[in-house]
């Protein structure tokens, strides 16, 4: 009976260790997860994005004005995504929305480990229209994970514009062998040997810029396939995320920041942005 006694004694006191040392391992978690958090919230309120002339709008994930305080919670469907540039916070100006699906949540443990939007490959958020109206010329910077390509490729961004015949236009997608871009005219892809591999992560630049519309992946001194494309000249009305406007091209995978300027950015000033999201986000940019 003594025996059996310290036996179970032992038994308990082991599984009080257990249970303190479980709860010291989750509560590091815990610590780590949200000293990341408090990283990218600093380099996001420290960003050259908005000291840069012609920000139209600004997504990402880290901000406390960028989702609704509800949503931003592991799992949760978002419905809508604020545009956290600086005149656009106080009115709500810009704002992605959605109805409320699994289709798009959000994902504590994304890119670099920290929030990202997460697209099943069925659903979108968008704008029909910015604020300031439609743009003819643009730099768009976006950071994602592709985590399959289905269809004809992973679209990224839409414009929301319907061209004559009712397709999407201003298009940028991820594809398995590039960075492709529609406005309006086929011929807008830039072939790259390193872009897109699946669950590998991107930081993107596209200037849309009629037959001289050119992209950089993970990097800000060489362009795409070395050479600019001609995908059209129509310009940017409003924007789609996780998929075209059509919600016919979608993308499978995450999605942590998009920013968008209506004229084109100088070169200081895209190694200065495509600088700040490689320090957020963990990713090797070359060139800067």
């Amino acid at each position: 009976m003594k025996k059996s006694a310290f036996s179970l004694l032992e038994l308990s006191v082991s599984l009080v260790v257990v249970s303190l040392l479980m709860a010291m391992v989750s509560q590091g978690i815990k610590m780590v997860a949200s000293s990341r958090l408090t990283t990218a919230r600093s380099l996001t309120s420290k960003s050259p994005v908005p000291t840069i002339p012609g920000l139209i709008a600004w997504y990402e994930t880290t901000s406390v004005d960028s989702l609704k305080a509800g949503e931003a919670v592991d799992g949760k469907q978002i419905s809508t995504w604020y545009d956290i540039s600086p005149d656009s916070i106080p009115a709500r100006k810009n704002t992605l929305t959605r109805t409320a699906s699994v289709a798009v949540i959000y994902k504590s443990d994304g890119i670099n480990k920290i929030p990202s939007v997460y697209f099943n490959g069925s659903g979108r958020i968008a704008l029909t229209d910015f604020h300031q109206g439609y743009t003819s010329q643009n730099t768009v910077f976006f950071v994602a994970r592709a985590h399959n390509f289905t269809g004809e490729s992973g679209y990224v961004i839409d414009s929301g514009h319907t061209d004559v015949d009712g397709s999407q236009v201003c298009v940028i997608a991820l594809i398995p062998t590039g960075i492709y871009m529609y406005l309006g005219r086929i011929g807008g892809h830039a072939a790259a040997t390193n872009c897109c591999r699946v669950n590998a992560d991107y930081i993107v630049a596209a200037y849309l810029n009629g037959s001289l519309s050119k992209s950089y992946v993970n990097t800000a001194s060489t362009m795409t396939g070395n050479t600019t494309v001609n995908p059209g000249t129509i310009p940017l009305k409003g924007i789609t995320v996780g998929a075209d406007r059509n919600n016919a091209f979608n993308l499978t995978g995450l999605v942590s920041e998009v920013i968008v300027y209506n004229r084109i950015l100088q070169l200081q000033e895209r190694k200065d942005v495509m600088g700040y999201l490689s320090k957020k986000y963990g990713i090797v940019v070359t060139g800067l």
